[in-house]
Order: C-alpha cells, then sequence, then structure tokens
C-alpha cells in the first residue's frame, strides 16, 4: 500500500526534527493604520500541489502572504510517511523550505501538513491547516475524510486529529502509537484529510492541553470515533465524523481519604466523580472496627452537592477514638470504569462531634435577582445534605403579594423542586421565600438561615416579556435504520459550554425548542443506544467506539419573536 504522510501544525512525531532558520533581514512594521488582524495563508508551493514524478531529492517550498514568526514553524510541519527533515525560511521571511535528510521513497505520495500553529510577525495564526500533496510516482492518492471536533458544547479548534492504517496497526493507542496520517482543527473545530490511500482508519481528536505535541491520557481531553472508516477505490470519501472530547483519566478511580464531620457522617472523597446510579446503594459501602471487627451500619449514602467526586456517608453513632475501616466496592466512573479494587479502602477514627450543623441551602435557580426569567420557569433548591420539606416550606409571591401556588417536591435527597401551578405573568417580580423552620435534616435540624430575617431566606427574579423570545424546530433523522435507543438534543449557546436546553425523543422525530433567547446557538445530538440517560465517550484501548453523535453544521441565529423552522439534524451511520 502506497504511504501517505500528514504533517500537523502541532504535533511533532519522535525522530521528525524540525528546525527553524532565521531570516539575516529584519522587515519593519509600517507606521500608523489599523493593526493587522488577518491570518497568514500559502499562497504558491514549488512543485506545485499535486504534481507527480517528483524527484527522490526534491526540497519543496511553500510560499505565504506575508512574513511568517520564524520561532512558529518549530512543530507546525507534519510529513508523512515521517522522513526527517529540516524547515528553513528565506531572508524575506515568508517562504519555508524542506529539506529531507534522506531520500524519499519511489512510488509514494507524500503529505505536508502547515498547522494552525504557524502565524504572522503579529501573531495571526493561520485560520485552517494547509494540505500539500507530492507524489514520486505517477499517481496521487485521492482518499478524503473529513470532519467536526467538540469539547464541552464548543468547537475544538486546534485538536489534533490522528489517522491510523488498520493493515499496520490493528490496535492503535493514541497514547503510545506514532499516527500514519496527522492533521489539525481549524478555528470552527472541522477537519480534513486528504490523499489518503484506499485502506480500513481508526482516527482519534485531542487537545494538546500540556503542548508537548504528544497526547496524555490524563490530561488531554480526547475523541473516540464512532465506527473505523474503509476507504476503497470505488469510495475514496468518508464523512463527516463527529467527535466529542472528554479527559479519559487511564489511573482508575479510587479512595483518596475517609473523614467524619460528625459522629454521624462520613465523607468519602474519591479520585474522581463516580457515575450517579449506584452512589445510593447502601451495598457498596462496608465499615467496620479495625479492632473489635463490629459492623458500623450505613443508613444512607448521598453524593456531595458542592463536589461531585466526595460521598457523603450517614451512620450509625461512631464510637469516640474508635479506628473504623471503609471498604467501597461496585462504583464505576464516567467511562464505566469499576473502582480499582486494590484502592478502594480507607481509615478512620470515629469523631467525638455530637453537634451537627443545620442544613445550608446551597443554590437556588433562578439567581438572585435574575432577569429574563422563562414564564415556564422551575424553582430548583440545593442543599448540602438529604433534607424533608413540609408542604408549604416554599413560597412564591408577585408584586402584588399574592401567593402563586405550586408543586414543591424532593427529586433526589438533597434537591428540591416546585413548578407553579400555571404560567407567571410577563416582565413581572416575584419573591421566593424559603421557610427554614419547615425544612430539616435527617437529625431533626432546621435550615440555616441568616440576615435580617433569621427564619426566612428570601429571592428575588423578573420574568421575561415572551416577545422577545424566539423558538426553533427542526426533525431529527437517523441513516441507520437498524439504530435504536432515545435522542438527546442539546441547544448551546455560542462562546458558553453549558447547555441552555435540552430536550430528549423516543427516536427519529420532530423536535422544538420554544422560549429560547434570541442569539447565535449550536445544536447537538446523540443516540443513547444503550438507554443509560448519557453520552458514552468509547475508549481507546480496548477499543469501544463512542455512542453516535453529531453537531449542526452551521451556526443557528434565533431572533425575537420568530421561529427558526426546517432544521434538519441527521445522524451518520
Amino acid at each position: 500500500m502506497n504511504g501517505t504522510l500528514v504533517i500537523i501544525a502541532l504535533m511533532l512525531p519522535a525522530g521528525l526534527a524540525v528546525m527553524a532558520g532565521m531570516a539575516c533581514a529584519r522587515e519593519g512594521l509600517p507606521p500608523g493604520g489599523p493593526r493587522d488582524r488577518f491570518p497568514p495563508y500559502v499562497v504558491e508551493t514549488d512543485p506545485p500541489t499535486g504534481s507527480t514524478h517528483v524527484p527522490l531529492d526534491v526540497s519543496p517550498s511553500l510560499t505565504f502572504n506575508e512574513r511568517i514568526e520564524p520561532r512558529s514553524i518549530e512543530g507546525n510541519l507534519f510529513i508523512a510517511p515521517i522522513v526527517e527533515f529540516e524547515a528553513e525560511s528565506n531572508w524575506q521571511g515568508d517562504r519555508i523550505t524542506v529539506r529531507f535528510e534522506e531520500p524519499l521513497l519511489e512510488e509514494r505520495t507524500y503529505i505536508i501538513t502547515v498547522g494552525t500553529g504557524i502565524r504572522d510577525m503579529r501573531s495571526n495564526r493561520m485560520d485552517s491547516t494547509y494540505v500539500y500533496a507530492l507524489s514520486t510516482g505517477p499517481n496521487i492518492e485521492q482518499g478524503e475524510v473529513g470532519g467536526l471536533a467538540v469539547h464541552e458544547g464548543l468547537p475544538a479548534r486546534n485538536a489534533y486529529v490522528w489517522a491510523y492504517s488498520l493493515t499496520g496497526k490493528p490496535n492503535p493507542n493514541p497514547a503510545g502509537t506514532t499516527p500514519d496520517y496527522l492533521t489539525q482543527a481549524g478555528r470552527d473545530g472541522t477537519f480534513n484529510f486528504t490523499n489518503l490511500s484506499a485502506d480500513r482508519y481508526r482516527f482519534f481528536t485531542f487537545l494538546d492541553q500540556g503542548r508537548d505535541r504528544l497526547y496524555d491520557a490524563d490530561t488531554d481531553p480526547v475523541g473516540i470515533p464512532t465506527r473505523d472508516v474503509d476507504l476503497s477505490e470505488e469510495f475514496m470519501s468518508d464523512g463527516p465524523l463527529w467527535f466529542r472530547l472528554a479527559v479519559n483519566d487511564t489511573a482508575s478511580m479510587h479512595v483518596v481519604s475517609a473523614r467524619p464531620s460528625h459522629m454521624r457522617e462520613l465523607s468519602v472523597f474519591l479520585s474522581e466523580a463516580p457515575r450517579g446510579d449506584r452512589v445510593r446503594d447502601l451495598d457498596a459501602y462496608t465499615i467496620t472496627g479495625v479492632e473489635e471487627g463490629e459492623r458500623l451500619e450505613v443508613l444512607s449514602a448521598y453524593r456531595d452537592p458542592a463536589d461531585s467526586s466526595t460521598i457523603v456517608l450517614t451512620t450509625a453513632p461512631q464510637v469516640r477514638d474508635r479506628v473504623y475501616l471503609l471498604t467501597v466496592s461496585g462504583l464505576e466512573d464516567n467511562w464505566a470504569e469499576p473502582i480499582d479494587s486494590t484502592e478502594n479502602t480507607a481509615e478512620f477514627t470515629g469523631s467525638s462531634v455530637e453537634n451537627m450543623p443545620s442544613p445550608r441551602l446551597l443554590e437556588v435557580h433562578p439567581d438572585d435577582r435574575s432577569r429574563d426569567v422563562a414564564q415556564s420557569v422551575e424553582l430548583r433548591f440545593s442543599f448540602n445534605e438529604p433534607v424533608s420539606l413540609e408542604e408549604h416550606a416554599v413560597v412564591l409571591r408577585d408584586s402584588t403579594g399574592r401567593d402563586v401556588g405550586g408543586d414543591l417536591r424532593l427529586i433526589s435527597s438533597t434537591i428540591a423542586a416546585m413548578r407553579p401551578d400555571s404560567l407567571l405573568q410577563p416582565s413581572a417580580e416575584y419573591e421566593i421565600l424559603v421557610l427554614a423552620v419547615l425544612v430539616e435534616n435527617g437529625y431533626g435540624q432546621p435550615l440555616q438561615a441568616t440576615g435580617d430575617r433569621p427564619d426566612t431566606l428570601a429571592y428575588s427574579f423578573s420574568t421575561i416579556d415572551p416577545a422577545e423570545y424566539g423558538s426553533l424546530s427542526g426533525m431529527f433523522e437517523d441513516e441507520d435504520p437498524e439504530g435504536t435507543g432515545p435522542v438527546w438534543i442539546s441547544l448551546y449557546r455560542e462562546r458558553q459550554s453549558d447547555a441552555s436546553s435540552e430536550i430528549d425523543l423516543a427516536g427519529p422525530g420532530d423536535f422544538r425548542f420554544d422560549s429560547v433567547m434570541p442569539g447565535r446557538y449550536i445544536l447537538q445530538a446523540y443516540r443513547d443506544a444503550n438507554g443509560n440517560g448519557r453520552y458514552d465517550y468509547g475508549t481507546a484501548l480496548p477499543f469501544v467506539p463512542a455512542e453516535r453523535s453529531m453537531v449542526h453544521p452551521d451556526t443557528l441565529e434565533i431572533r425575537s419573536g420568530w421561529e427558526t423552522e426546517d432544521i434538519t439534524l441527521r445522524l451518520n451511520r
């Protein structure tokens, strides 16, 4: 199989040296005028891109529209198949010449990729990678694969994308296997491979947080593909491929320590947040006396609302100064990896503190003094520990002092919600009152309240004029007729990492977002094939594909009083 080389702007494979020659002359900056904010780009190559029968001792050059910062060249050129080379700039600084340290191979397609790390003298970076293909034989490979990478709802700009030939590397691991092809996502998160040979490929993408041009599994967010790609002489293109990036820490989740806050409560600190579905399972926790061997009963378990990697256990009364051993089993992290069975224990000493602190209200939604709140808002209250609430523990009042009825309920041991009986009035002021004496923890202690009204916590917000809202609607389609599971669609405001709204469908069909604030938005969707209510990112080794997901290719404009309609979300096979 003919090999194809890709050079990527940020990543430098082992054994590949890049040297930038410093220009002899220094170009002065033009006086006055607006600051240059235009990105550099390649205007000419020699030999021209796509050339065939190039000499084995060729020294290709790339000319830019302006002078390039010499220090930005290093680490921002990549060649595949890998060949050691030096890169030097001319005296004007606008041309880079690649000099190979060994002759090229016959009958090969070589790809030089210029990454987005290349910048001009005003530090403007290239908008997207530039691919320069040459062949020492009669043909240029024509395979093409493109896609999009996102991280926390935003385009994964400058992410590295690596491709592996599964013929030569059947089980590639981006943490230790040199890729066969490389490229880099542009500012909008899109990427494109060209001039690939016919073969079966596996792609990975990652954000290089350490800027070492290598994938670090402990810190770099990585995207796992939903499938492998087959390119053949009949079908030489594929995509788009969608990647959702997240950190996949290779170290197993483990118990860090355990510390009682009082004689009936124990905080268990884990190395990372566990999946929530087993946290409340009391069979996951065993506490015994180290010397006596007696069992300390665990009465309840919940995730600390202020720290998702901490579990709080309510226990029977601990014996003062007695040493206990906690064992945790059955928990999994968000990548479905089980807790490390060799680091799942912790010793602690029974507390002597008998006076338990009062429960606290950590968070209220909407936030105090919020504006432009939806008329259909659901009030939410997050507490630092499990509580019980009496029926009228929360009161909602309008600006005239009239109570607004609603259904108050616990949706978890530490979170309560109240939905008003009817839509709130537009452009109106409201007050939320939380009556402290009607909220108690498991020990009968009332909610802690401070300020001028020691028995009440007060919050205010105002609703939006519905004329300011817009809406969005469309159709979700799945190209895989055998696709199963509910569909989750998220709406992200541009440049915000948290979804502003999310809906779920039983399957493909119509969707609609109402009461959307005006602005620019990004739509994402995935098919929850295993029905576990969350997106599964997959793993690189052993290879487990990510769940199929997609991002609408265009940023959507939502305008006041208008419906943005006929949006199609099409999920690839």
